[in-house]
């Protein structure tokens, strides 16, 4: 694992891939506006051979803002207006030709509007549409914002398949276990937009129809017992005396009764034991007698002995069928989605990404690279953590070898819950992959009390956030602040404070609070 080192805005050079890995608060976009700034002094570029990637169009927008102003006040710096910034004011004394620079900066300001800050979808669209034949992208192709619906669509189909001409038992199977068009859909999320996803486990096919008949032959010899036995059955039960009376307890007996009735008037498509039904059977009876005493003897409970094991055997058979089911989902909505999208001429913002990594990789891709890297020669990415394994591919194949300038900006600890299709293991890989791995080290928004609070915290626990490539890097606070708002009656109030409740006040003796009850309680300790 590289070893992070301070990112000095002033000085760390301006060559290769690098990573900084910036906390919240620790000035991650004044970095950018800040590298971007001297990419156009000391690189000599313009600002059309800059890239700035982020991942929503508010966040493009602020940072376009931000870099603008920034050209602005270092051109106002180096005509002698003066600057409060540090970062501008060192700038400005290490350059020794200040003609050069604010003819660089002036130039800069015309062409901004040319400045390319985009979204991740944004770039990718501009690199198909500005490299239509070397892409093989369609000109009129029509973006959609959701293909929802058309995924739907596909699931209903899909269920209709493999659901409509089926066995009935395995219908009932599917919809006891919570499998239904809605769940399907569910289960899929967004893994259309992620080919690269490994399905597990892949299961064959598995023909169930001797199993299910054995499973009707012995539900109906069942069936046409209980039809004529049932009084015996409940005599027997009642006015045993040699069953312990906590495993059958004749105020319960009934109940199973009713439960049996219920279930044999289902049919023998039905497949689900009710919760009672292992009362009925040999094995159960045999394990509930008294010392002494004989279990009682029915050619009824050796039915249910047999159904059971029958229901055992088709279920195992039923649970590998529904996993084959649901792995052939992801392959069948994969192909669906991309045949409907290209009959309507219609493609999603992933289908951005996917396409222009595709062209990237198919042979004569070569003239595509080339084309997007003379295109720019320097590139930022900011939060980076939330990239995913294709948008890493392509910024990498373009971006990362010699004659660019690459920066992956990010806070990896966000990497970890998967926000905006963020892939931790893409994280790792790139980590190992850069030149020079930084940080920023200095918070310049939270309270000072609150960074030495937070610094214990993770600072005091092994692997705090499991990975050994995602390290816990301290923060100093820049500067002495004191909010007025962390003060009470003029005395400041701790900026972390924790509260613990009681939870053998509040729950079950020796567990813990459930969630729902913890949402009650919170509010009102703090």
């Amino acid at each position: 694992m590289n070893v992070s080192e301070q990112f000095d805005l002033l000085n760390s050079a301006l060559e290769g891939t690098n990573l900084i890995e910036a906390s919240a608060g620790t000035g991650k976009t004044y970095t950018i506006t800040g590298l971007f700034l001297r990419l156009v002094l000391e690189k000599g570029l313009p600002v059309s051979q800059i890239l700035v990637v982020t991942f929503t169009e508010a966040a493009t927008g602020e940072l376009k803002d931000r870099i603008r102003n920034k050209l602005r006040e270092a051109a106002k710096a180096f005509s002698g207006g003066g600057t409060e910034d540090p970062f501008l004011d060192n700038l400005t004394k290490k350059k020794n030709d200040t003609g050069k620079a604010l003819g660089r900066l002036k130039e800069a300001l015309r062409e901004f509007d040319e400045a390319s800050i985009f979204t991740i979808h944004g770039f990718c669209q501009r690199m198909l549409q500005e490299n239509a034949f070397e892409s093989g992208s369609l000109f009129d192709t029509v973006l959609v914002t959701d293909q929802d619906t058309l995924k739907k669509l596909i699931v209903d189909d899909f269920w209709r398949i493999n659901f409509y001409d089926t066995s009935p038992l395995f219908v009932h199977y599917a919809i006891d276990h919570h499998v239904n068009p809605d769940t399907l859909l569910t289960l899929l999320g967004n893994a259309a937009a992620k080919p690269y996803l490994k399905i597990i486990p892949q299961f064959a096919v598995v023909d169930s129809t001797k199993a299910e008949n054995a499973y009707r032959r012995s539900f109906d010899k069942l069936r046409e017992a209980w039809m004529s036995m049932k009084s015996e059955i409940e005599q027997i039960l009642m006015t045993d005396e040699g069953l312990k009376k906590n495993l059958y307890n004749k105020e319960k007996i009934p109940g199973w009764f009713r439960d049996m009735d219920l279930f044999i008037a289902s049919g023998e498509n039905h497949s689900r034991l009710f919760d009672g039904f292992e009362k009925f059977t040999s094995t159960a009876l045999q394990g509930a007698v008294k010392k002494n005493h004989t279990a009682p003897a029915h050619p009824f409970f050796d039915l249910c002995e047999a159904l059971k094991e029958r229901q055992n055997a088709l279920e195992i058979i039923f649970e590998q069928r529904l996993i084959c089911l649901k792995t052939t989902l992801f392959t069948f909505v994969e192909k669906e989605l991309d045949r409907r999208k290209r009959e309507r001429n219609v493609q999603s913002f992933d289908d951005l990404l996917l396409k222009l990594l595709a062209a990237l990789e198919r042979k004569g891709g070569d003239r595509l690279t080339q084309a997007m890297g003379k295109r720019y020669k320097a590139v930022l990415i900011d939060e980076f953590q939330d990239t995913d394994p294709v948008q890493y591919a392509i910024f990498k194949r373009v971006y990362g070898g010699e004659g660019h300038t690459l920066f992956l900006i990010g806070d990896p600890k966000q990497a970890i819950y998967g926000f905006r299709g963020a892939d931790i293991f893409t994280y790792k890989e790139a980590s190992g992959n850069v030149k020079s791995r930084y940080t920023l080290g200095e918070n310049w928004r939270s309270h000072p009390g609150l960074i030495t609070a937070i610094n214990t915290l993770f600072g005091a626990a092994n692997r705090p956030f499991v990975y050994d490539y995602i390290p816990f890097h301290p923060a100093e606070p820049a500067g002495q602040r004191d909010p007025e708002w962390l003060k009470i009656n003029g005395e400041s109030e701790p900026p972390f404070q924790m509260w613990f409740l009681d939870a053998s006040k509040f729950g079950e003796a020796g567990k813990p609070v459930t969630k729902t009850r913890a949402r009650e309680l919170i509010p009102q300790a703090v």
